[in-house]
């Protein structure tokens, strides 16, 4: 009876080493992937070959909506942006010219990329305009891609997106 006691205390103390070793293997090896999930996001972001695919919308006045079903893109190539994104929120001002939603095709202006190694976070910038609209755009992108995006208009209410950036696809 003695023998089987002791065998139970050892192999319980055992088997507390063997679990904390392997939640300091866990923590290390989520630690190494997130640093190599930021590594490749940065990579991207310098390429300046990436596309933001939004799967929702915050307005100004705090709604919520999910635009998945569409496309609802905003593409950077070298220095040029274009985007088709639904809009939902208020307009100051009416342009004939102007479609309903975010859109442009143009190059950017003050294009600026700050990494934040500690946080693991990316922040875009840059101003673009199309014929009737000037658009500050903020991009907030965490290290594995996931991504707010901040619309600011001359004619139309501020919004948020968020989604995800990846990597131009080749043809």
């Amino acid at each position: 009876m003695k023998k089987i006691v002791l065998f139970t205390l050892f192999m319980s103390l055992f088997a507390n080493v063997v679990i904390a070793q392997t939640r300091a293997e866990k923590k290390q090896l989520k630690e190494e992937k997130a640093a190599k999930e930021y590594e490749v996001m940065k990579t991207i972001i310098n390429s300046k070959m990436y596309i933001f695919d939004s799967s929702w919308i915050s307005t100004s006045r705090g709604r919520r909506i999910n635009i998945s079903a569409g496309s609802n893109t905003l593409e950077v190539v070298q220095d040029s942006a274009k985007a088709a994104m639904q809009f939902f929120g208020e307009v100051s001002s009416i342009r004939f010219s102007g479609g309903e939603g975010v859109e442009f095709n143009n190059v950017m202006d003050s294009y600026e990329v700050k990494f934040d190694d500690k946080k693991r976070k990316i922040t875009v910038s840059f101003n673009v305009k199309n014929k009737s609209e000037y658009y500050n755009i903020f991009m907030t992108i965490n290290k594995s891609g996931y991504t707010y995006v901040d619309v600011f208009s001359n004619n139309k209410s501020n919004v948020t997106y968020d989604g995800n950036v990846e990597k131009i696809k080749e043809d």
